[in-house]
Formats: structure tokens, sequence, C-alpha cells
């Protein structure tokens, strides 16, 4: 943050932008490993033109604003984010189905839970979500990690994105602009995620729902869901499971303070129990040592790390 930006009193300034705010407010309880300090600020922003005002505030004084989803796959420094982090609600949770016969575009904003979208169209009889079914997390999310299972994922749906871009310009992107990989994507620096446009087709309600139910199943089988945790620490290399190096390399139940390599699946770190951000980094960097040093592959980080880290550290 520049000096100028440090000097911002931010509850003055934010004073004009509709929605509700926060200060200093401890970012765990928006994460899915319940982990996190504290956001300078924190928005909620309930339509475009709230986005837009908080957005040209944040541009005049360099602030800078990060916008948080699901917090599902992040890990948030002890040290909190500086400057402005947004929520997406109001007119970002909704969705518009478009449906003809054997087709249907879905309009659905960034803030949307995705397992909520899988499901509710999956009722309705509209296939190609179910690998998002049970994914933590919104779209927003999953549109910048492209999100999927073995089953699919949300780059063979996706028709196109529509984007706040750092100017303040609405622009909307075709999929094949996207960048989109595994696991990864390369959307113009600074831009606002806004909505999706979704392509499904028309389904049994009763064969996609089963899909879905065995998709769970397995998920309960194989995950740590009853621990705060952020799904898959890593990506998969080419033709290995993360997982399998980890637990290869004797890492299964290694725990660094509240943060521990889960005993059900490797690639897991779950927290149990007053874990704090540098315990996760500190078991993420043995994790990749270890790895390194038995297999030779370096594992590549899946999960995304932001914000500052505590002071004492």
């Amino acid at each position: 943050m520049s000096p100028q930006a440090a000097r911002v009193d931010l509850p003055a300034l934010l004073r004009e932008v509709p929605g509700d705010k926060a200060f200093g407010v401890p970012l765990a309880r928006y994460t899915s490993w319940r982990i996190g300090g504290p956001a300078e600020a924190l928005v909620a922003v309930e339509n475009l033109a709230a986005l837009c005002r908080l957005q040209a505030v944040a541009r005049r004084h360099g602030l800078p604003l990060f916008v948080l989803g699901g917090g599902s796959n992040l890990l948030v420094r002890d040290g909190g984010i500086r400057g402005i982090v947004v929520l997406l609600r109001g007119a970002f949770r909704r969705y518009r189905l478009m449906a003809e016969d054997t087709t249907a575009l879905v309009e659905v904003g960034a803030g949307y839970p995705l397992s909520r979208l899988a499901l509710q169209l999956g009722q309705q009889g509209w296939s190609g979500l179910e690998f998002a079914y049970g994914i933590p997390g919104t779209v927003g999310g999953a549109m910048v990690m492209n999100a999927g299972t073995s089953l699919g994922e949300l780059g063979q749906v996706l028709v196109a994105a529509r984007l706040l871009l750092a100017d303040g310009r609405v622009s909307e992107l075709p999929v094949a602009a996207l960048g989109l990989g595994y696991r990864t994507s390369s959307y113009p620096s600074q831009a606002i995620l806004l909505a999706a446009r979704l392509r499904l087709h028309r389904g049994e309600r009763a064969a996609i729902e089963a899909v879905m139910r065995q998709a769970y199943r397995q998920r309960q089988r194989t995950q740590p869901l009853w621990l705060p945790n952020a799904g898959s620490v890593f990506k998969n290399p080419p033709g290995v499971a993360a997982g399998r190096l980890i637990e290869a390399a004797g890492l299964k139940g290694t725990r660094i303070g509240g943060a521990m390599v889960s005993p059900r699946h490797a690639n897991f770190i779950v927290n149990v129990g007053g874990a704090r951000a540098a315990d996760v980094e500190a078991l993420i960097a043995l994790i990749r040592q270890r790895v390194w040093q038995a297999f030779g592959v370096l594992l590549e980080l899946e999960v995304r790390i932001v914000g500052e880290p505590a002071c004492s550290e």
C-alpha cells in the first residue's frame, strides 16, 4: 500500500459507498479454514452501482480491493488484508435461467454458492454441473480456479464471463479468452468477476441427483469434511495424485501448531483447533521439501495465500 493510502481515514472515506461496512474484522469467520487476520475494511456490496462506486473510491485513493468469495481454497495470513475486502451480496447472489427444449443458458452472479446452484439446477432437470455438487465456495471463485473434479470442470459449461475492469468499464469475455486450465485462469489484471454465463443440457432429474449423491458420498468417505479445511492444498502433478506423494513421504498426521496433514487425505491440511496461517504455511513448506527430497517433484499450490504476515513473524 502506498504511504498516501496508509493515511486514509477509511470509515470516513467509505461513508459515501452503499452497503454494510466493518473495520478490523477478523476474516477467520469468512474462510473455510477458519483462519485469517483482520480486514482493514470489509464492505458488502449489493449491486453493480455500489461496486462501481467502491471501485472508484479505491482507485482515487490508491487502495487495493480484494474480493472474498466463499473463503474456500484460500489462506488469509495472520496479519490480515490491507485495503478493502469486498463481499458480493444481493444482486450478485442470483441466477436467471433461459431455457429452450434441450439446452439452457444460466446467467449467475459471482457471489452465488456453486454447490447450491448445481443442486437447484439439477432438481430442475438441467445437467452439466453434477461435478460441482459439494464443492464449497462461490461461482466467482470457481471461475478463477476453473474448479472441478474427476467428473468435469467449470470451463466445460462456461460460455462467457462478465467483468468489471480496473478502469471501471464492464466487459464480457468469451470462455476462449479466459485462459482456463487445470485450476488456473488468466483474467485481466485487477478485474472483478461479476457473473458467469453457463450452458447446460436437459437431463433426467433422477439420474442427475444419483450422480451428485454418489459423488458426495465419495467425498465423505475420502475427505476430512468434519474439520475446517480448504480442499486440496496442492495441484496434482502430471500422472500422479499429490496426496499419494505426500502419504508416501510419510507425512500423514504431521502437525505444526493447530494445523495437521489429514490422516484421511494427505492433500488436505486441517485445522484441528487454533491453527494460525503461519502454522499452515510452515506445514506447506515442510510437505514441499519432503516430497521434493523423496521424489524430485515440486508440488504446486492449489490454494491461494493472501494478506500480510503477523508483525511478530
